[in-house]
């Protein structure tokens, strides 16, 4: 699977075009950036748009969907199962660990509530490569200040999912926060107090401290 970012959105965004080498059917992650540099570089290499994947229904993350379905009406958006804002046009509910195709690559469904309800990941064994959206950054998780967001939630999802994937997993997270835009699990793991915590309180006076000094 080949990923390329694009830079850009509300507050340092990311989007990431994903393709199939073999077939050039590509997927979307995130309609966070104004997609006319991505609609460019999809024409440019003859790809296949199929699907747009949405990590969370924050405004930021499904701003620019319209200005995709417009270019390509028959796109396919896929999210969780029960998003919190409702999705027009040819919508796709994922439950936790369901497979979902983009030609011959598999990309696997994994539900992260926490920073908001409906949030999931979406994870490619072969390539080892996890789109965390905003429940894993760059040296933090995503912050839990928001009226729908859990810390006990975030907690579980961080440490019972994403943790216990391989050490060589590759986050690209939806925002660019961090020193740079993709980090390796196991170096998130090394640089970050969020990801070193042995208990759920410990997790939680973390990110106190966090937004405290913020």
């Amino acid at each position: 699977m080949k990923i390329k970012t694009f830079l850009g959105g509300y507050d340092k965004n990311l989007s990431y075009l994903i393709w199939c080498e073999s077939t050039q059917i590509a997927g979307i992650i995130d309609a966070s950036v104004n997609p006319s540099e991505i609609i460019e570089y999809i024409d440019s290499q003859d790809l296949i748009l199929e699907k747009l994947f949405i990590t969370h229904t924050h405004f930021d993350h499904i701003k620019y969907i319209d200005k995709l379905i417009l270019h390509f009406p028959l796109l396919q958006i896929c999210g969780h199962i029960n998003p919190e804002k409702k999705i027009s046009n040819d919508y796709r509910g994922l439950e936790d660990y369901q497979i979902v195709t983009l030609g011959t690559e598999l990309i696997t469904i994994l539900y992260t509530p926490g920073h908001y309800p409906d949030s999931i990941c979406f994870w490619n064994t072969k390539e080892r490569a996890l789109f965390t959206g905003d429940t894993m950054f760059v040296g933090r998780t995503g912050r839990t200040i928001g009226s729908k967001s859990n810390i006990a939630k975030l907690y579980s999802s961080i440490y019972d999912k994403i943790l216990k994937l391989s050490s060589k997993t590759q986050i690209y997270p939806g925002h660019h926060y961090g020193f740079k835009k993709s980090i390796s699990l196991i170096e998130n793991i090394r640089l970050s107090p969020f990801f070193q915590c042995k208990s759920l309180s410990e997790f939680t006076l973390v990110m106190e401290n966090y937004e405290k000094n913020r």
